[in-house]
C-alpha cells in the first residue's frame, strides 16, 4: 500500500514539473524568472522614468548667485553721481523652475521647447562714502521669465523679461520715526539671447548662454517730483558653467550646476532722459552709468 502511494505522489510531481513545459509552443523560450524592484537610489541617467512622461520634464531646484555688486552711489544732495563697489560678495538666491516640451523624437532640428523662471534675492553692503565713514546698503530682488526653442541639438535661441528692483538706504536697521529714507530703482525690460548645452560624459555637460536687453530705468530721485528715467539702459548677460547629473531617487533625478555669471547694464542718460544730472540740471552732459554684478553661481535642481 505505502509503495503503491509513493508512486502516485512520483508520478504528481513528475506531471506538475513536465507538463506546463510540453504546453508551450515550439521553439517558446521558457518564462523568465522574476527580478526584484527597481532600486530606490541609484547613479544612473538613463533609467529614470519621468512622473510626467516623455514628452515633459520639470526642473525645479534653488539657485544661489555669490556676487560682487557695482552700482551707483546713493542720491545726494549735490546730484552727484559716482560708482561704487560693494564691500564683500552677497549670495542673492532663490528659486529657479524649468519645463522642457519634446516636440520631436528623432530630429535634430527644432525638438523641444524650454521654460525658465527664476527668482533671485539678496541684501549688499556697499564700500564707505564719506569722512564720517558711514556706509549705505541696498537690497535687490532680481527676477526672469523667458521662453526658449532648441534649434540644433543643444543650441538654440531665447526671449522673455527682466525685472530688478532696487532699494537702496544709508541705516537699514533704524525704524519708526527715526527711519532713514529709502530710494528704490527699478530696471526692467525684454531681453534675448542664445545658449547651448554640450554633453562631456554621460554624467557632465557644458553650458553657456549670452543675453542682450533692453531696459527701462527709473529711480535716483533727488525730489519727489524729480527722479532720473531714460528708456535706454542696454543690458548684456552671460553665464558658463558645468552641469553634473547626480543620482536618481526613486523616480526622480538630481542635478548641480556651476557656473560664472556676469551682467552689466549701462544706462545712458542722453537728451531724451530726464532728472539724469542731478537738481538744477539738465541730462545732455551725463555720462552713462554702469551697473555691473558678477560672481560664482550655483543651482541644485529635482528633475521629474
Amino acid at each position: 500500500m505505502n509503495k503503491r502511494i509513493m508512486f502516485l505522489l512520483v508520478l504528481i510531481i513528475t506531471g506538475a514539473s513536465i507538463c506546463p513545459a510540453l504546453a508551450r509552443d515550439p521553439g517558446t523560450p521558457a518564462e523568465p524568472e522574476t527580478t526584484s524592484a527597481k532600486s530606490l537610489f541609484s547613479f544612473k541617467t538613463d533609467d529614470r522614468e519621468p512622473l510626467f512622461g516623455d514628452r515633459f520634464t520639470l526642473k525645479a531646484g534653488y539657485k544661489i548667485w555669490v556676487a560682487k555688486w557695482q552700482a551707483q552711489q546713493a542720491a545726494t544732495t549735490t546730484g552727484a553721481q559716482t560708482q561704487t563697489n560693494s564691500d564683500h560678495p552677497s549670495a542673492m538666491n532663490g528659486p529657479t523652475v524649468t519645463g522642457i516640451v519634446k516636440l520631436r523624437d528623432a530630429d535634430k532640428l527644432f525638438h523641444s521647447l524650454v521654460f525658465n523662471f527664476t527668482w533671485l534675492y539678496g541684501g549688499f553692503d556697499f564700500a564707505e562714502q564719506s569722512a564720517t565713514g558711514n556706509h549705505f546698503y541696498a537690497n535687490r530682488r532680481d527676477y526672469t521669465l523667458t521662453a526658449a526653442l532648441a534649434i540644433w541639438e543643444g543650441f538654440g535661441v531665447f526671449g522673455g523679461y527682466y525685472n530688478s528692483h532696487q532699494e537702496f538706504t544709508d541705516n537699514p536697521n533704524v525704524g519708526g520715526a527715526f527711519a532713514p529714507f529709502r530710494y528704490p530703482r527699478t530696471l526692467d525690460g525684454p531681453i534675448i539671447g542664445i545658449f547651448g548645452n554640450v554633453p562631456v560624459t554621460e554624467r557632465v555637460g557644458i553650458y553657456g548662454n549670452l543675453a542682450y536687453a533692453q531696459l527701462k530705468f527709473e529711480g535716483i530721485c533727488f525730489q519727489s517730483n524729480l527722479c532720473a528715467q531714460t528708456d535706454s539702459a542696454q543690458g548684456y548677460m552671460n553665464e558658463l558653467g558645468v552641469t553634473i547629473s547626480g543620482p536618481r531617487v526613486w523616480e526622480i533625478g538630481t542635478e548641480l550646476q556651476m557656473g560664472f555669471r556676469v551682467q552689466i547694464v549701462q544706462k545712458n542718460f542722453g537728451i531724451n532722459a530726464t532728472g539724469g544730472g542731478g537738481p538744477g540740471t539738465n541730462s545732455t552732459n551725463q555720462q552713462p552709468l554702469l551697473d555691473v554684478t558678477y560672481g560664482p553661481i550655483f543651482a541644485v535642481n529635482a528633475v521629474f
